[in-house]
């Protein structure tokens, strides 16, 4: 996502083509692209999502990775260091787990062997876009036929 300011200086220098305006006119011509498209792109950097709480919690599906309950609330889950932060276990998506706060205290500073508890998945750093993870409010309707997830704005 960039601002209209940008997008018109790279459809004026010709690295981009507009596809759709906004209804804005200024000295009688539209010059607001809300949509445009690229000649061509090269990828500067590979998207890299951090280990976050947020993210973790995303990943997992706000689900406990060793009973497997599914909660809404942030309130009931924490993070479980699968190799335990107290042995060296680092803060990374291969050894963080979403878990709900009973399983992470009946494990407590033990691996799940240790403590004779499985992993519903091994965790893994996820494969996803900056648009997985992005959310935009107030999407402009000029967007929605080219926005794979839009949802009508209510």
């Amino acid at each position: 996502m960039i601002d209209s300011f940008k997008a018109f200086s790279m459809c004026r220098s010709g690295r981009a083509n507009v596809v759709e305006d906004y209804d804005v006119k200024a000295h009688g011509s539209s010059m607001f692209p809300a949509v445009i498209v690229l000649k061509s792109y090269v990828r500067k950097h590979e998207f890299i999502l951090s280990c976050t709480r947020r993210n973790v919690y995303a990943r997992d599906n706000y689900t406990c990775q060793y009973c497997n309950k599914k909660t809404i609330s942030k309130m009931e889950l924490t993070l479980d260091h699968v190799f335990p932060k107290s042995r060296g276990g680092p803060k990374t998506w291969d050894n963080i787990v979403t878990s709900c706060h009973k399983c992470n205290i009946t494990k407590g500073a033990r691996t799940p062997k240790e403590a004779g508890m499985k992993l519903l998945k091994v965790p893994r750093r996820p494969k996803a876009t900056f648009i997985d993870f992005y959310t935009i409010k107030d999407v402009p309707k000029q967007w929605s036929p080219y926005i794979y997830l839009y949802k009508e704005q209510k």
